[in-house]
C-alpha cells in the first residue's frame, strides 16, 4: 500500500562542519554527534541490546535463515514491525521526520521497520530518481541518515526497491520510459529490467555518506524486497489483450520469471542480505471467486516463494480492499504461515495489514488483536502493520496507526517477540557495575549514572566512555541506569542525551 497526501509539521535541522569543536559539537545536535565521534567508531559501537528481544540484541550481525525461522548468530528472532514510507517520501523526509520516527519507533518496541527506496520521476526536489538511471543525492543522503537512525535504535530495516502503485512513479513509469505502457512491458522488456536493475545496483552497492559503509554490508538492512506488492493483472498487457490464465497461467509465469532473475541478480551483487518478493500472498489455483484465491493478478504465493534465491514467504492481509471478511484474518494469517514453513521450509512475514478506521476503532484494535494472537500461536517470523506515523501524520487513507489508539497493541507484541526471541536484557543491581575500575554515579539525582569517571560532573569525557561502552552488556544490561531517552533499552540516542545535557 501505498498513498499520497499528508500533514507534516517538521522542519529540516542542519549541521556544522566544525568536526573538532566540543561546543559546536554541543550545539548541532545528533547528526554532527555521529560525525564527531567518527563513522568508524559510530558502526562498532551499534550491536546494541533491545528490550524488544534478541532481534537487535547485535546489530553488527545480519540476519539470516535457518529453515523456518530469521536467526541472528544462530538464534532464532521475531520481530516486531511496522511501515512507514513517510521517513523516505520526497514530499515528507526529513532528518526531523526521521529521528521523531525512529524515536516513536523505539518507544513502542519496534524492531524492524519496512521503508521505501525508490521513488521515479516525480517533480518534488527528493525525488529519488527524476530521470532513468539519474539518483537524487541529497535524497541518497537522507536514506543514509535513515538507516544511522535506525541503527542507533537498534532497529532493523526491509528496503523495498520499486512499487507496483502509481503514486511513486513506480513499474510504470519504467515502462513509460522504455517506450511501453503497461506492466507486462516492465517485467519482460529488456531496456526495462536494465533500468530496474541499474537502481538496484545503485541502492544496493551505495557507500553510506555518514558510515563509509555499503549498503550492502550494513546489517542494519535486514532484507531487499523486489516490489512493493507486485501484480501482473490478466488485462495489463502491451497489446491490450488478456493472458492465458487457469491451468497455462502466463502471467504467473512472467512475474515468476522476474523474481528468479532480479533476485538472482541482487544475490550477485549482495551475499550478505536476506531477499523476498513483496507480495500480497495471492493464491494460485483455488479457482475461487474470492479475489485472493483466485488467478487474476499472477500471484502464486508457493511457487514465486519457493524460488531458490528468494528467502522468506511475504504476504499482506487487506480484508477491505479484497473484499473479505474481517473474520477471514486468523484463516490468512494461519494458512500462510503454515504453508511457508512446512511446503517452503522457509519464514513467513505478514509485511503489511490493517482495518480500515471507517470499521471504527474499537473494531480495528479488536481484530489487530486477534491477528496478533494468531500470529503467536503459528510462529509467525514478523510482523509489520500498516503504518505508525507520528501525531502530526493525517490519516489519509483509514490506515493510519497512532500511538494514543492503537499502540498498546504494538507494544503488548514486543512483548510476545521478545519472550520468543530470547527475552529482554535487563541487569540488577543497587548500582551499575563498574566500568574501567569506576562505579558510575549519579550526581543529578534522577537515578541516572552521568559520571562516568568519578569527577562529580558530567564532562564530554564521561560521554566519551559512555559512548565507548554502550555495547559492553555491563551497561546495554542495565537501562535502569542508562536509558537517558526513557525509551526503555540503552542505545547511542542515550549518549546523544547526555552529550546535550551538558
Amino acid at each position: 500500500m501505498t498513498s499520497t497526501n499528508h500533514t507534516n509539521t517538521n522542519t529540516n535541522t542542519d549541521a556544522t562542519e566544525d568536526k573538532n569543536s566540543d561546543t559546536d559539537a554541543l550545539a548541532t545536535g545528533r547528526r554532527r554527534f555521529m560525525k564527531t565521534v567518527g563513522a568508524g567508531a559510530l558502526v562498532g559501537s551499534l550491536g546494541l541490546g533491545s528490550t524488544t528481544g534478541a532481534a537487535s540484541a547485535d546489530m553488527d550481525s545480519f540476519v539470516e535463515t535457518d529453515g523456518t525461522e530469521f536467526v541472528v548468530d544462530g538464534e532464532p528472532v521475531y520481530f516486531n514491525g511496522t511501515n512507514n514510507f513517510w521517513i523516505t517520501d520526497d514530499s515528507a523526509m526529513s532528518e526531523q521526520r526521521i529521528d521523531d520516527c525512529f524515536q516513536l519507533f523505539a518507544d513502542l518496541g519496534i524492531d524492524l521497520v519496512r521503508m521505501w527506496a525508490h521513488g521515479e520521476a516525480k517533480e518534488g526536489p527528493l525525488t529519488l530518481q527524476p530521470e532513468p538511471g539519474e539518483h537524487n543525492e541529497e535524497a541518497l543522503e537522507l536514506h543514509d541518515y535513515a538507516i544511522e537512525t535506525a541503527k542507533e535504535h537498534g532497529i532493523r530495516l526491509i528496503v523495498c526497491l520499486v512499487d507496483n502503485w502509481e503514486h511513486e512513479g513506480g513499474m510504470l513509469q519504467y515502462a513509460e520510459w522504455t517506450g511501453g505502457s503497461s506492466r507486462e512491458h516492465f517485467y519482460t522488456d529488456d531496456e526495462a529490467r536494465d533500468l530496474y536493475m541499474n537502481h538496484v545496483e545503485t541502492i544496493v552497492t551505495r557507500e553510506n555518506s555518514i558510515s563509509g559503509v555499503e549498503w550492502r554490508n550494513d546489517p542494519t538492512i535486514m532484507m531487499w524486497e523486489l516490489a512493493n506488492e507486485p501484480r501482473l493483472e490478466g488485462d495489463d498487457t502491451e497489446d491490450g489483450s488478456e493472458f492465458e490464465r487457469g491451468d497455462v497461467g502466463e502471467h504467473r509465469e512472467i512475474l515468476g520469471d522476474w523474481f528468479a532473475d532480479m533476485s538472482a541478480y541482487i544475490k550477485s551483487l549482495d551475499d550478505n542480505h536476506l531477499v523476498s518478493t513483496g507480495s500480497e500472498g495471492h493464491y494460485y489455483g483455488h479457482w475461487s471467486e474470492d479475489y485472493p484465491y483466485g488467478d487474476w493478478d499472477g500471484q502464486d504465493y508457493i511457487e514465486h516463494h519457493a524460488i531458490d534465491t528468494i528467502d522468506a514467504a511475504s504476504f499482506h492481509w487487506y480484508p477491505d480492499h479484497w473484499d473479505m471478511e474481517l473474520d477471514h484474518g486468523t484463516q490468512w494469517i494461519t494458512e500462510h504461515v503454515e504453508d511457508a514453513h512446512q511446503q517452503l521450509g522457509k519464514p513467513a512475514y505478514l509485511g503489511e495489514f490493517n482495518v480500515n478506521i471507517d470499521n471504527g476503532l474499537e473494531t480495528r484494535n479488536e481484530y489487530l488483536e486477534e491477528w496478533y494472537d494468531v500470529a503467536d500461536e503459528v510462529d509467525a517470523n514478523a510482523v509489520l502493520p500498516w503504518q505508525v506515523v507520528l501525531d502530526d501524520t493525517d490519516d489519509h487513507d483509514g490506515f493510519q496507526l497512532y500511538q494514543d489508539e492503537s499502540g498498546y497493541l504494538i507494544e503488548n507484541y514486543a512483548e510476545v517477540v521478545a519472550a520468543k526471541s530470547g527475552g529482554s536484557n535487563g541487569g540488577s543491581g543497587d548500582e551499575p557495575p563498574a566500568i574501567d575500575g569506576t562505579v558510575p554515579q549519579d550526581t543529578t539525582g534522577d537515578g541516572l549514572s552521568n559520571d562516568f569517571t568519578g569527577s562529580g560532573s558530567t564532562t564530554t569525557t564521561d560521554v566519551n566512555v559512555f559512548f565507548e561502552n554502550v555495547d559492553n552488556p555491563d551497561v546495554a544490561d542495565y537501562p535502569q541506569y542508562y536509558d537517558f531517552d526513557g525509551n526503555g533499552q540503552v542505545s547511542v540516542t542515550d549518549v546523544v542525551e547526555l552529550f546535550e545535557s551538558i
